[in-house]
């Protein structure tokens, strides 16, 4: 019970998208509505056999999130990842959770 990768993508990819179209939105509501989309994200992917492929992601994501903060202004060229670090401490992502462990996950499957 891997994740397809075809749906692992095109999810990061409507992410990604949603990060490009919030990116000129206050920081508080980019990481409100980031968290609500990541909430989800986890929620589907977090069961136990998903998860690693949600958790490799995270990097991804947050390197994608910097990009879009340092886009489009003279003052992003000086977003360094120890700025960018420093806001995440100040408003910290969603981390992926594991949502059901895999012998839970086993006690609901019906056959």
């Amino acid at each position: 019970m891997r994740t397809d990768k075809s749906r692992l993508r095109r999810s990061l990819m409507s992410l990604w998208d949603q990060m490009r179209q919030i990116r000129h939105l206050p920081i508080q509501e980019q990481v409100d509505a980031l968290n609500v989309t990541l909430r989800g994200h986890y929620a589907y992917y977090g069961v136990r056999r998903k998860y690693p492929r949600t958790a490799e992601g995270v990097p991804g994501r947050r390197a994608y999130w910097r990009k879009m903060l340092r886009s489009g202004s003279w003052a992003g060229r000086h977003f360094t990842w120890a700025a960018f670090n420093r806001l995440i401490e100040r408003v910290p992502l969603l981390r992926p959770q594991l949502r059901l462990p895999y012998r839970v996950l086993q006690t609901l499957v019906v056959l």
